[in-house]
């Protein structure tokens, strides 16, 4: 009996380069719609770390004559009968900077280090702080230590925060820094850095623009005194403004700290005194002749 051979059987050169078109044809319209989904799973994201940061703030203020967390009133300076003593002493004005208060809400457990660094993170200098010591913390006189001093918040050279938030100093702490009947709803507190003073042109490459912007464009997850976030694609939010020094209000720039601003003599005249909207990194040192105060030397962007 014979038995029929059979014949094997393949793709012809053809059918593979059609099934290739295909596939090519395929990629090509799926491709975009998953980059745009990417996208936009990272800015959804940040708008829950924006909001974990507000909330973290918001959950400090009812046991703290609602302000939202000051370092200078937990690590304050010695008082003058007591000595150190938690809860006692002149607030140490020195110690507001933007590190020291970060890294004293992860004390509390307000939220944690990996909340603070945003999903496109674009800058070299930025990283989770891995490692945070809570040990650090020693309220005995001898330690006095509410935090972790490793924290670093400095955009320049290390640091473990991507995003702004306005000084903690002069009226804008006063006025805005925390439960505030004093325009919260359109006072910028917390959100995506942008460019150094609001500028493009002065900034054309800054990693900001990386975020979530479009290569030279800029576009923000931001938070605001009521609590409310706005994805913002202008630096110039509709609702926030400030009083210039001929008594107009004036659209405000929330990256640049305005020198046209009217001047309240109680809190200096100055540079980071006034009540504008500014949302910065501050680099830290001593009271500067700028007049900055709150351990802030310079205001960082990038």
């Amino acid at each position: 009996m014979k038995y029929m051979k059979k014949q094997k059987t393949g793709f012809t050169l053809i059918e593979l380069l059609v099934v290739m078109s295909i596939i090519a044809l395929l990629l090509s319209i799926l491709m975009p719609a998953l980059g745009r989904a990417k996208k936009e799973a990272m800015l959804t994201k940040d708008q829950s770390q924006v909001k974990s940061l507000y909330g973290g703030f918001s959950f400090w203020a009812p046991s703290h004559r609602s302000k939202y967390p000051i370092p200078g009133l937990q690590q304050r300076e010695a008082d003058p009968q007591l000595g150190f003593v938690k809860g006692r002493g002149p607030e140490n004005l020195l110690v507001n900077d933007h590190a020291s208060m970060l890294s004293m809400c992860i004390m509390e457990n307000l939220f944690t280090p990996d909340a603070l660094v945003a999903p496109t993170e674009q800058s070299p200098y930025v990283a989770v702080q891995s490692s945070y010591d809570y040990e650090a913390y020693d309220p005995s006189p001898g330690g006095w230590t509410f935090w972790d001093p490793a924290f670093e918040n400095d955009l320049e050279a290390n640091c473990h925060n991507s995003y702004g938030i306005i000084p903690i100093t002069g009226k804008r702490k006063d006025q805005n820094w925390g439960v505030s009947a004093h325009n919260p709803t359109g006072f910028a507190l917390i959100g995506n850095r942008g460019p150094e003073d609001g500028d493009y042109e002065a900034n054309e490459f800054s990693n900001s623009y990386l975020l979530h912007g479009v290569d030279k464009d800029w576009k923000g997850v931001i938070s605001f005194g009521d609590g409310h976030l706005e994805v913002l694609e202008t630096m110039y939010p509709m609702s926030s403004t400030y009083i210039h020094v001929s008594g107009d209000s004036v659209a405000d720039n929330i990256f640049q700290e305005a020198e046209d601003q009217t001047i309240d003599n109680a809190y200096g005249d100055g540079l980071g005194q006034g009540a504008d909207i500014v949302l910065t990194h501050v680099k830290v040192e001593e009271v500067n002749g700028d007049g900055k105060a709150g351990g802030c030397d310079e205001f960082l962007h990038d």
